[in-house]
């Protein structure tokens, strides 16, 4: 396996490259708190960010981006559209609202948030997405919370590949088969809710081989799912945390290793809102 440094990126199928290792602004929302946890990554030597619109913090990201003094082509920007904001006319106007609350010009990453109970909806957002890329408003554009069938419904409906797919996916929520599915079809999966927010780090299994490398068990979370080729965005407000979760680069879990530890799957998952309850996996 290549040497996995912090960083290191994929290329995503338009070539543009998707650090391997970001920071998650989901519930980062605090204006004091929240800028300073983003500078505490910035300075850890985190470079990509991710937020959302119904996060309601770009505004923050955007003011922490701002007082970092780095140069905007140096960070990785992502975001995300609300299922209102999916349709030919809402989805760009709902980039240039993320646009203005985040002081840029473009996000590197555009994804559709989820995919929309009403399946016809996603066409017209798809389009519209396809032509924000190509007027340069978003280096790339992909997905999130879409499983194998709903990949297959986008894909009836266009032949244009999303670049990304993101989705809870960790050591205790191990989608196998879908990572399998969007590799085939050269799309990166990305991983949020690395860590299972907390509720598996005492897992006797996890602990004792984060032992043996004198780690974490967040930081052997972290480090299964880098080498499983899966680009992961873990979030903390706290910096201590912060500072650990970027110390995974001095340290490689063996195949043994990793064949023990994907056995712990247990498919379970701390989201559990759905738009369609119905309509998921």
């Amino acid at each position: 396996m290549p040497k996995i440094h912090p960083s290191s990126s994929l290329p995503l199928n338009n070539g543009v490259r998707l650090p391997l290792f970001g920071f998650g602004a989901y519930k980062v929302s605090d204006p004091v708190q929240g800028e300073e946890a983003i500078r505490c990554a910035l300075e850890a030597g985190y470079r990509h960010i991710d937020t959302a619109s119904i996060y309601g913090n770009e505004e923050l990201v955007g003011r922490a981006i701002q007082n970092s003094g780095l140069q905007r082509e140096d960070l990785f920007v992502t975001t995300k559209l609300w299922l209102d904001e999916q349709g030919e006319k809402e989805t760009p106007a709902a980039l240039e609202r993320s646009l203005a609350k985040l002081q840029t010009d473009y996000v590197d990453l555009y994804l559709m948030h989820w995919p929309h109970p009403e399946a016809q909806r996603m066409q017209p957002c798809w389009e519209a997405m396809q032509a924000l890329l190509a007027a340069g408003k978003c280096r790339a554009i992909g997905v999130s919370n879409f499983s194998e069938r709903r990949l297959q419904e986008l894909f009836a409906r266009s032949d244009f590949r999303p670049a990304v797919n993101q989705v809870e996916f960790n050591l205790f929520c191990y989608r196998r088969e879908l990572a399998a599915f969007c590799r085939d079809r050269g799309i990166v999966l990305q991983s949020y809710s690395p860590l299972a927010r907390g509720h598996k780090l005492d897992h006797q299994t996890l602990v004792r081989l984060s032992q043996t490398h004198r780690k974490s068990p967040a930081q052997t979370m972290l480090r299964w799912c880098l080498q499983h080729g899966v680009p992961i965005i873990p979030k903390s407000s706290t910096p201590e945390r912060i500072v650990a979760n970027a110390q995974i680069f001095d340290f490689e879990l063996s195949s043994p290793e990793m064949e023990q530890l994907d056995q712990l799957n247990e498919n379970f998952e701390v989201s559990d809102w759905r738009p369609d309850p119905q309509n998921w996996y």
